[in-house]
This record gives structure tokens, C-alpha cells and sequence, in this order.
């Protein structure tokens, strides 16, 4: 790997002239430039004259310490990031430092290879920043508040940035609930077809002998039953983008008419004997990894190397737990948006059980949670909620993720039979959706049939469909 800091001025802020004046002639050797300050005000001073792209920093430092200083950095630069650099491993400032978004800890003291690769990895999103241009510059912060600060997801940001302009096929991978259909939706709507239609399309969810059917239609006669001409979802995209989830769950008939889609541009509707232009751009989605699938012959390698071109790793959740403050924020304020009441605030236990939890159905997981807790209370959430709502919550495969058991201080308020529990969730949600089945249906994520027994089972079965 190429090195990096060459291309950028670091601060470095240390209170120990010995431990100063050894790591800036250590890193002299590395980065492009070097500028030190021995304390907070100086370093505050420092920053403003010099405008440096990387900040690493000592914790604890008399007057003003490393959060104190980080916390004003931010405000004077959002784009900056932070290390810190400190012998100090008491939890508290560890935990502040994952709140406020630092790029990264090195302890001191520290091997040269630890200290440059944390470096490194913290400079890479500001040397990708700095080849943007400035209408670039103001859509990639746009993006970052959408997708989260952590170093991994800035640097996602930044790809989606650049590759959001052009019209190449591109492929994005991760685990189950890890927001693969989000980042598409939003690479399209930054796009220039952003005004055309974004369509969808769940292959693992067809019967295989409908997959071709819907995604390139069908002429008169073509099949049984087909009694119609019908446009498929390739044509209903028109102009815009088709999303094809769950790309590795094609068949290999499917992966034949795949290729051709996004080898060619066109397609052939079934019973036709006429290729047609598909004016889409394609962005497929795995859960598994392709290349390996490729390479065991579960996946054709011509389609994986025309779609791996481009390609997204999605992280999962438990591997960049500093974004589930501004994920849970986000999540709360769409979910009181639907419910059409204020989002409920989040104590600090409460935050500490999400941040703990190992989130096996990631993104989509911390979602159904914080719908249900915000279903239960009115205005707060608290470390017992998140607890019996942990409890049952369904990761992406439908498995019980199950997490310590704190002491519930508000179990006192909740019925005390799970019979009692469940009548009075379905109630609440009942009356969060006006009476309105279907909706109250959505918000305890159950299937409408079920939701109906279940009403039925305790006398509630009323209200509209």
C-alpha cells in the first residue's frame, strides 16, 4: 500500500515534551507535513493557522483535555478527524470518544506499524475528499450524515459518492439487514436518474419458474396461463435503475438471461423472438460472497466479473457499533414520523445495551427494536425496555437474538403475563394506527393473517382493514 500520509499535515497535541518531540520526528519521516501543539489551547491555535487534515491527540492533558478539545474541533471542522493517542483506558473516555466519532485509539505506547496503520486508515477519507470537487464536496457531506462518521462508512460514503455520477453496473455485499436496498435507493436518488423509476426486485422471494416472467415480461401465450402480454420489471425501470436483490439466489437459467442484461443492455421477453434495449442501470445485491461462489462454480464467474467491476462491502453492525447512536436517532424519528407522535429520548443504559448487543440481523434488527419500543412508551426509552425487547426481536434470518438481563425498573408498569403483555401491545398498536389493521400489522412486524388471529384471540378483531 502506497503511503498515504505523504499527502497530508497531521497536529499532533501532547503534553510530554519528551513523547512530542519523538513521535513528530517519527512521523516526519511518514507524513507530508508535521505541526505539534503541547496542550488544548495551543492545539486550538495551531489548528485554525495551519488547517491540518488529521488530528491525533494525547486524552488526558491539564486545562483542556482530549475530549474537550475534540468536541470543539468538531465544531470548527466537521471533515477532520480525530485519533486519540493516550495510555489512558479508563471506559468512560473510550466511550465518549466513540460519540463524538474519532477515526481511532492508539495506545501508548505503541508499535510504528499500530501507529501508521491507524493513521493511515483515518487519513484515507480525507485524501478521497480532497480529489472531489466542490459541488462533490457538499453532496459527499450530505451523504455521510446519511450513512454515519465512522472511518468504514466514510470511506462508503465517499465511494458512493463518485460512483452515484456514472451509469456502471455495481454490486453490493453484505450480511442480511446490513441496508443493502437502502444504499441502493439512495445511489439512485443521487444520480442522474434520480427522476426516473427505482424498481425492486427480491429474487430468493420468486418461485424460479416466475423470475424470468417478471423481470423481462412475457408475450401472449408464452406459457400457461399467460393470457396477456405483460411488461416486466426491466421495462417498468425504464429510464431509471433496477435493483436485483439477492443475486446469488438466481438460478442458473436466471444467471444466463442476468448476463445478458448487464453484458448487452438488453433483454428478450419470453415467447419473443425480439431483443429489446434496457435503458436501466443495474445494481445487484449478495449476501454471500460471490467470489467465492464464483470460484466453486455455485455462480457463473462471467456475470460475477461484469458485476464485480464495482463493488460495496457493507460492514456489519457489530463491527462499527459507533454508529448506533445516529442510527437508533434516525430510526426513532422515522418510526414517531409514522406513528405521528414525538420520537421518544434514549437513556444512557439504553444506548449502552444497544452498543453491547451483537445485532445478528444488523441494521434491520436495531429497526424492528426501536419500532417496538417506541410502540410501548410515550417518552422514554430505557435500559429495561431495550432489555425485554432485545429479548424477542427477530434477527434477519428470524432467529431469537437474545441479550444479558439487566434489572427492568419499569417492569412494574407492564402487565405481568406474557397473555397480558401481548393484548395490550396489540391494543397500543391498534390505536397508533387509527384502527387501521394493516398498518397496525406493519408496526408489531407481523403477518396480516396473524395479526388478525391474534386480535381475534383476545376479542379485538374490530376497526377498519
Amino acid at each position: 500500500m502506497p503511503n498515504i500520509l505523504k499527502e497530508i499535515t497531521l497536529l499532533l497535541v501532547e503534553d510530554e515534551a519528551l513523547l512530542r518531540r519523538a513521535t513528530v520526528d517519527f512521523l516526519s519521516g511518514y507524513c507530508g507535513r508535521v505541526v505539534f501543539a503541547g496542550n488544548g489551547s495551543e492545539a486550538l491555535e495551531v489548528f485554525a493557522r495551519e488547517k491540518p487534515d488529521l488530528v491525533l491527540t494525547d486524552i488526558i492533558m491539564p486545562e483542556m483535555d482530549g475530549i474537550a478539545l475534540t468536541e470543539r474541533l468538531h465544531e470548527l471542522s466537521p471533515e477532520t478527524p480525530v485519533v486519540f493517542f493516550s495510555a489512558f483506558s479508563d471506559v468512560p473516555y473510550l466511550l465518549r470518544g466513540i460519540e463524538l466519532g474519532v477515526a481511532g485509539f492508539i495506545p501508548k505506547p505503541a508499535a510504528d506499524t499500530q501507529l501508521l496503520a491507524v493513521l493511515e486508515k483515518a487519513a484515507l477519507p480525507v485524501l478521497q475528499r480532497k480529489q472531489l470537487t466542490g459541488l462533490e464536496r457538499e453532496l459527499l457531506h450530505s451523504v455521510e450524515l446519511r450513512l454515519g462518521k465512522s472511518p468504514r462508512m466514510k470511506e462508503i460514503a465517499a465511494q458512493v459518492t463518485r460512483l452515484a455520477r456514472t451509469d456502471y453496473s455495481l454490486l453490493i455485499q453484505g450480511e442480511t439487514g446490513t441496508g443493502k436496498s437502502r444504499l441502493a435507493a439512495l445511489i439512485h436518488d443521487l444520480s442522474p436518474r434520480a427522476e426516473k423509476p427505482f424498481v425492486s426486485v427480491q429474487l430468493s422471494t420468486l418461485p424460479e419458474s416466475l423470475v424470468a416472467s417478471n423481470l423481462f415480461g412475457h408475450e401472449k401465450g408464452a406459457f400457461t396461463g399467460a393470457e396477456q402480454k405483460r411488461e416486466g420489471l426491466v421495462a417498468a425501470a425504464r429510464g431509471g435503475t433496477l435493483f436485483i436483490d439477492d443475486i446469488d439466489a438466481a438460478s442458473p437459467m436466471v444467471q444466463a438471461l442476468l448476463l445478458q442484461l448487464v453484458d448487452e443492455k438488453s433483454f428478450t421477453p419470453l415467447g419473443s423472438n425480439r431483443q429489446q434495449k434496457a435503458e436501466v442501470r443495474i445494481i445487484a445485491a449478495s449476501n454471500s460472497d460471490l467470489a467465492t461462489a464464483s470460484a466453486t462454480g455455485q455462480f457463473r464467474q462471467d456475470l460475477y466479473y461484469r458485476l464485480a467491476g464495482l463493488v460495496i462491502e457493507l460492514p456489519p453492525l457489530r463491527t462499527i457499533s459507533e454508529e448506533i447512536p445516529q442510527l437508533a436517532t434516525t430510526f426513532l424519528r422515522e418510526v414517531a414520523q409514522g406513528l405521528h407522535c414525538k420520537a421518544p429520548l434514549i437513556t444512557a443504559e439504553a444506548m449502552a445495551l444497544l452498543r453491547a448487543h451483537p445485532w445478528p440481523g444488523n441494521i434491520r434488527e436495531l429497526q424492528n427494536v426501536l419500532k417496538r419500543a417506541t410502540i410501548l412508551v410515550t417518552d422514554e426509552i430505557d435500559a429495561g425496555l431495550i432489555h425485554d425487547t432485545l429479548g424477542h426481536a427477530e434477527n434477519g434470518n428470524g432467529a431469537s437474538a437474545a441479550s444479558p438481563a439487566p434489572a427492568n425498573p419499569a417492569a412494574e408498569a407492564l402487565p405481568l403475563t406474557m397473555a397480558a403483555v401481548e393484548e395490550w401491545a396489540l391494543k397500543r398498536a391498534l390505536a397508533a394506527a387509527e384502527g387501521k389493521k394493516m398498518l397496525a400489522a406493519r408496526l408489531l412486524d407481523l403477518n396480516y393473517y396473524t395479526f388478525r388471529r391474534r386480535l381475534a384471540r383476545y376479542g379485538l378483531d374490530g376497526g377498519e382493514d
